[in-house]
């Protein structure tokens, strides 16, 4: 397979976008990139990655990963936790993890975690306040329109928009006949805090994601994507109900994706984070609309926490029915050699 390191770097050029022509400008503009189209003939494939690195001694184990990157994908999507829970969430931790997901061969998107902001009030973590945190991560991995990497992939931020201009974390492109989206769904029951009183991050976030996947599965319908990736970092529950008092904090985003995966005619690929056994890996279909599964929508967890050297293959081949291939890949690791 011809990687994109190999090839020109796609950009889909960032567009001013009103609420009336958002989607028929992005289509417009995703459709007509020759580096999307080739993709889409010829087959590409790109890496799942989350909650790696957790401290500073497996920094080296992530790097050898991406560098494996640029021989087996054209893109990376990480879902977050790129510090562990018992790691500060100062300015200093934050730059150094930039510096290695930045030094990727593929370009890399992002969506940020509990470990990153939400449960930075901890006090192993430093007891920073989260929304403040979740501002600093705004700036120093989101606000450009591109993505990380030493190969740049320009992405459509929700940020964009004039109402939901402070979500620059919520992205979404089109490459190879696939409409990718993300959205900040963090662990730590999604930042919902029990405490009296309006939940003013927790409910102005859920109406962010809310419109973000709407506009995506618009998008791709005009598009007439052969499927749609959502990725996040928290484990939502689909087989149950999150124990928090009185409420299921992910109730909003588990609602949305059934409905709008019903509506949709190609398979939805959902990739989210969280601590998971090692066998709770492999593809399933949790996802239901009125106690029916959804056939077309299929949930991958990302490796992470105790195997960081583990990630997921994804290929997307011409002429494969279910669109999706997925393969757990494990880096072979080699020990620093001498300077």
């Amino acid at each position: 397979m011809t990687t994109m390191s190999s090839r020109i770097v796609r950009r889909i050029g960032r567009l001013g976008w009103t609420v009336g022509s958002a989607c028929l400008a992005f289509a417009a503009a995703a459709s007509s990139h020759p580096e999307s189209r080739y993709a889409a003939r010829q087959g590409f494939a790109f890496a799942l990655l989350g909650n790696a690195p957790l401290h500073a001694s497996t920094e080296g184990i992530v790097s050898q990963v991406l560098a494996e990157l640029a021989t087996e994908v054209d893109l990376a999507i990480h879902t977050g936790n790129v510090k562990g829970p018992d790691e500060h969430c100062d300015d200093e931790t934050y730059m150094r993890r930039h510096a290695l997901l930045d030094a990727s061969p593929v370009p890399l998107v992002l969506t940020p975690g509990e470990n990153d902001w939400a449960s930075c009030d901890r006090k192993a973590a430093g007891q920073y306040g989260p929304v403040e945190r979740l501002n600093r991560l705004r700036e120093l991995f989101f606000e450009p329109g591109d993505s990380l990497g030493r190969l740049r992939l320009d992405v459509q931020r929700q940020s964009e928009t004039v109402r939901f201009r402070g979500y620059p974390e919520n992205a979404r492109w089109e490459y190879g006949g696939i409409l990718f989206v993300t959205v900040n769904v963090p662990g730590n029951r999604n930042n919902y805090r029990t405490g009296a009183g309006r939940n003013g991050e927790y409910e102005e976030r859920v109406q962010a994601n809310a419109s973000w996947l709407r506009q995506a599965f618009a998008a791709a319908a005009r598009l007439k994507t052969r499927g749609v990736v959502v990725a996040f970092a928290g484990d939502p529950h689909f087989e149950g109900r999150e124990k928090t008092p009185g409420i299921d904090p992910y109730a909003q985003v588990k609602a949305d994706l059934a409905r709008l995966a019903s509506k949709y005619s190609g398979p939805v690929l959902v990739v989210h984070g969280g601590e998971a056994p090692p066998n709770h890996h492999t593809p399933d279909r949790p996802v239901k609309l009125n106690g029916k599964t959804l056939q077309n929508v299929i949930r991958v967890r990302t490796y992470g926490y105790s195997r960081p050297a583990y990630w997921i293959k994804v290929s997307v081949l011409p002429g494969n029915r279910q669109v999706f291939s997925v393969e757990t890949v494990n880096t072979v690791l080699t020990p620093p050699q001498p300077r």
